[in-house]
């Protein structure tokens, strides 16, 4: 027997996220070796704040994950031409289920990682391959919970002070959580955020194992978020049952899609037409990377808060096979912006040009709510300044060339269907 990768769900801000492939953890703690004089033994082990890294793979071509980045509710709840911004992205609290092994769908254990900001997202775009996408978050702090792990979510009545856990469902159930020891307080929320902001335990609030009291009344609208490990004993189905049927099916979205429903389009300043399909296409990746930087107090074992150290790079490439020479001196002309069909293409004459990649519903096997042929997502670049590529010849294989880029101002856009 073993835990078996059926049994394992993630949740984001209590959202069931689909068609991940591999998702987890790495929880790193700074440990230094105190010595001294005269002691031919180590004194101790001093450990520091703790570091995770976590992170998502996952083939959902819907923009659900994009919508719950940026503090949206799923992907799939707005409506077309929905703008998603990285940049804008919120602190997630990401729990996860672990079911039984007997069929029953209950969950008997978990893990909270609560107060994740989101470092890099990556797309990856290949001919045969599966459409898959990949994010990376950073936080420092990982529970196993030998009951449900559950994220409370609320919206504040104005000089409200007690928050009762409970389900959020349209009867409220109330949960009992489970206890955590920290540095010898007694903790039962393990993390609690007011508007995107983590509070500290004791000073900003108390916890027991039924309500968070917090010490300055809230505000009207405030937006809070509760982490706590729910008890077992007398739990409701709410949070304990998760079949099969919580994962949108194929009649919602896709199970996958492939580069046959992927168009990659070059806008070129001043040409025409100034919106050109690429051709001869064999792979596209696009990276977004944000270096953040933690925030930490004295007294506190938790950082409080992470910020973007600097301005967002956009980045990728575009793997072409051309049809024959004249294809290919076609699409440096339209990276360089040059219109001339004699004029020499160098390094020097690089520009700017709008990048825009379309994620079409495939005509099978993809969702019957959305017609075959219509656009799923676009991602959009406005300003991708390309590399020129060498190129290298190879005996028996076609001639491939990699045209690498960057955004000039770190910006990259993403829409729920097409760019409007």
């Amino acid at each position: 027997m073993a835990i078996k990768a059926g049994q394992i769900l993630h949740l984001m801000n209590q959202f069931v996220v689909d068609r991940i492939q591999t998702a987890g953890g790495q929880l790193n703690i700074p440990q230094e070796k105190v010595n001294e004089l005269g002691n031919f033994q180590s004194v101790a082990t001093v450990r520091d704040n703790p570091e995770l890294t976590f992170s998502v793979d996952c083939l959902d071509v819907s923009t659900e994950l994009e919508a719950l980045l940026t503090g949206g509710t799923a992907g799939d709840l707005d409506v077309d031409g929905t703008e998603y911004d990285l940049s804008t992205n919120i602190p997630l609290d990401i729990v996860s289920p672990f079911k039984s092994a007997v069929g029953n769908f209950t969950a008997v254990a978990g893990v909270a990682v609560p107060y994740l900001y989101m470092e890099s997202a990556s797309y990856r775009y290949g001919l045969r391959d599966n459409a898959g996408e990949q994010i990376s978050l950073k936080g420092d702090s990982l529970y196993y919970c030998p009951g449900t792990p559950f994220v409370c979510k609320f919206t504040a009545t104005g000089g409200q002070t007690v928050y009762t856990y409970n389900d959020g469902q349209a009867t409220p159930a109330s949960l009992t959580a489970l206890k955590y020891v920290q540095s010898g307080l007694d903790i039962y929320a393990l993390c609690v955020t007011v508007n995107g902001r983590r509070l500290f335990a004791g000073s900003d609030y108390t916890s027991t194992a039924s309500d968070v009291t917090f010490t300055t009344p809230l505000e009207a609208s405030d937006a809070v978020s509760v982490v706590i490990a729910v008890n077992p004993s007398g739990a409701p189905s709410s949070v304990t049952t998760y079949g099969s049927g919580v994962h949108a099916g194929t009649t919602v979205k896709p199970a996958a899609i492939k580069g046959k429903d992927i168009d990659v389009y070059l806008i070129v300043p001043g040409a025409t037409p100034a919106r050109v399909r690429w051709t001869d296409v064999q792979s596209v990746n696009v990276d977004w990377r944000i270096q953040l930087e933690e925030d930490f107090e004295f007294g506190n074992p938790n950082a409080v808060a992470r910020d973007a150290a600097d301005v967002p790079t956009v980045s990728g490439s575009i793997e072409i096979k051309p049809y024959d020479v004249d294809a290919l001196l076609k699409k440096l002309r339209e990276i360089t912006g040059l219109t001339s069909t004699t004029e020499v293409i160098g390094p020097a004459t690089a520009v700017p040009v709008g990048l825009e990649i379309v994620l079409k519903n495939p005509a099978s096997g993809g969702s019957s709510a959305v017609a075959a042929g219509e656009v799923l997502k676009t991602l959009y670049v406005e300003d991708a300044r390309f590399t020129i590529p060498g190129y290298e010849g190879r005996v028996q294989q076609k001639m491939t060339q990699t045209m690498n880029f960057e955004s000039d101002t770190g910006q990259l856009k993403i829409y729920k269907g097409a760019k409007p």
